[in-house]
């Protein structure tokens, strides 16, 4: 059956390292001339292309990875690397800023839709989110019905996700009012201590399983 604490906890998990928060003010910036009807569109558009990024990362992603050869254990050590860095981002206020500033502007002014590159991808959608996905996909339970039900959680939990970016975004000049920077720089870094306890226990359980397999495999005395 569902399990609303699996469904919370993919949601704290997806929202905290999509961190909309901290891509307010980038939102702002790059939507200043728009229109409200151009920026409700385009609003619209991004948060269907995040979960559909979401969607194709947590049921694909295994088997994208499989063909490359690489393990489930090494995309979980991987993908707690690449968490944990996000998080550890968040807590110095680093977190995405290499796609900020005027290269990000520039690119945006000689695009006519923003919505996919670079709100949705990798602004929002990015690296930290879908090796989320992938390394809960590759976790999920083995019985054909509490894997069912693991699946509707995570997809739940993605338009969920997805669905409090909109409303966020739709009136993030008024949140902007409200928090200022300093607010939003604070709760990004609470969410930096978030996510950098996922990316350790991601660690931590990749290396004990690991360990408990080799240890299997030495020669009894």
């Amino acid at each position: 059956m569902f399990d609303s604490i699996v469904f919370f906890s993919i949601v704290v998990g997806l929202f905290s390292l999509i961190n909309p928060i901290s891509i307010l003010p980038v939102y702002i910036s790059l939507t200043g001339d728009y229109t409200e009807a151009i920026k409700l569109k385009t609003l619209k558009k991004t948060c269907t292309y995040i979960v559909g990024i979401c969607l194709l990362a947590y049921f694909l992603g295994v088997y994208l990875l499989m063909v490359f050869g690489i393990s489930i254990q090494a995309l979980r050590v991987a993908g707690g690397l690449i968490i944990f860095r996000s998080g550890w981002q968040l807590l110095h206020l680093k977190h995405k800023q290499e796609f900020k500033g005027e290269q990000l502007r520039e690119e945006s002014e000689h695009k006519v839709d923003i919505s996919f590159s670079p709100l949705a991808m990798p602004l929002l959608a990015g690296p930290g989110a879908m090796s989320f996905l992938i390394t809960l996909y590759a976790n999920r339970e083995t019985g054909p019905m509490n894997a069912f039900w693991q699946d509707v959680s995570a997809v739940s939990a993605i338009v969920f996700v997805a669905l409090v970016i909109y409303v966020m975004f739709k009136f993030a000049p008024r949140l902007m009012k409200y928090t200022g920077k300093s607010g939003l720089d604070s709760l990004s870094k609470i969410m930096g201590f978030i996510v950098t306890g996922v990316g350790v226990q991601m660690i931590l359980s990749s290396l004990t399983t690991l360990a408990q397999s080799l240890l299997k495999d030495l020669p009894q005395p």
